[in-house]
């Protein structure tokens, strides 16, 4: 019985690694590439990068059930700058969009720009998950894409992104293990993008008015504007409110602001050209002084 038993468990192992493609319905991945500043040698050994990350990112299984939404769209642009001590560098500029109910276009999610991406790497290497350790290729990948997922979930039910955040949260913990220094450090300065800021805030409650934010403006705003376009931005307007008083308790930067106001000032300013209450206007622009010129050229549209 023993020896039937491990055949039977071997035979299910197998099927369920082969069937994992076929449940991984959760990413669609568009992944460019730029390696200019590379010599023509190395250009020729990131031949295939771009073509293997996107394979790794839509084949690989994220969550441990069957993905029935939409696949959650995601960018990554991938800035090689350099070749030392057989590790490449690169900076990457990461994006996801969301669906937006009865509607044919996105709502940004994220944007980052990520500026220290280092990795040994020669060419056809493997994109390969390792569950015990970080992996300096994949490992920034995963950490991503699990925040992307965690945030579209977040969108859709208050709080349901809590595991995807804690996946990445324990990229992070992997990745500190190796190194307390580095992208991955937990020093935090004022106004520069951090991973651990990111990932702290979307883990600790005191930041869950951001995140009820998210949910707000998507499922009870967004996605209401087909219905009552006037009554959804009004709801929205609302909802920035909320989002003002919330900045106002944050003493420091908040790195999840950054990300979200990052991705939604082009969304802000066509969404509220021509509204009404002008008083929207200061809101943005408070809670995002970077774009203030996006805001003022969209308030002052003919």
């Amino acid at each position: 019985m023993l020896v039937k038993f491990s055949t039977l468990a071997t035979i299910v192992l197998v099927l369920a690694c082969t069937a994992s493609p076929v449940l991984a319905q959760e990413i669609e991945a568009t992944v460019a590439v730029n390696s200019d500043q590379l010599s023509s040698l190395l250009r020729e050994e990131v031949a295939g990068f771009a073509d293997d990350m996107k394979r790794y990112v839509d084949d690989m299984r994220w969550t441990d059930y069957q993905w029935d939404g939409e696949k959650i769209k995601m960018n990554f642009n991938v800035v090689f700058t350099g070749y030392e001590n057989g590790e490449l560098k690169a900076k990457l500029l990461v994006g996801s969009q969301r669906a937006i109910e009865k509607s044919e276009g996105g709502s940004p999610m994220m944007k980052v720009f990520d500026e220290s991406w280092t990795f040994p790497y020669s060419r056809n290497q493997p994109f390969q998950r390792d569950y015990n350790r970080y992996d300096e290729l994949t490992g920034l990948i995963d950490f991503y894409v699990y925040v992307a997922i965690g945030l579209d979930l977040d969108s859709y039910e208050l709080y349901r992104g809590v595991p995807m955040h804690a996946k990445a949260r324990e990229v992070m913990q992997r990745a500190q293990s190796r190194s307390s220094g580095g992208a991955w450090t937990t020093q935090v300065q004022s106004g520069v993008y951090s991973r651990y800021g990111l990932v702290k805030e979307l883990t600790d409650i005191r930041y869950n008015p951001f995140r009820q934010f998210i949910y707000n403006y998507h499922y009870n705003g967004l996605d209401l504007l087909a219905k009552n376009r006037a009554v959804a931005l009004d709801s929205v307007d609302t909802f920035l409110t909320e989002l003002v008083v919330t900045k106002n308790k944050i003493v420091e930067g908040s790195t999840l602001l950054r990300v979200l106001t990052d991705a939604k000032h082009v969304e802000w300013s066509e969404l509220f050209a021509g509204y009404a209450d002008e008083t929207v206007w200061r809101k943005l622009t408070y809670l995002d002084p970077s774009h203030t010129t996006v805001y003022e050229a969209a308030r002052n549209r003919p």
